[in-house]
């Protein structure tokens, strides 16, 4: 079962290699109404201006305490556009 799901992991991740961190995009820092809209900003802005895969995940530091969000898209273009706008 880890082993299936560690393959579909990292298949995702192959498929979406451009990744965009978003260091400070945490509820604990920005409080529950202002995290919500930054998320569905993002979302918003995604299915208005991508057609290919992406993927969200926890940013971490060094330690492993998690530090933001990172984005992650199948086209180059699209990484470069979001950062761009976020």
């Amino acid at each position: 079962m880890h082993a299936t799901i560690a393959r579909l992991n990292a298949d995702k991740l192959r498929a979406t290699p451009h990744v965009v961190p978003q260091p400070g995009l945490l509820r604990t820092v920005m409080g529950d109404d202002v995290f919500l809209a930054a998320l569905d900003e993002r979302r918003r802005w995604i299915a208005a201006h991508c057609d290919e895969k992406i993927g969200m995940s926890d940013l971490r530091d060094v330690q492993g305490h998690t530090i933001g969000k990172s984005y992650h898209f199948a086209r180059e273009l699209d990484a470069i556009a979001f950062r761009l706008m976020f």
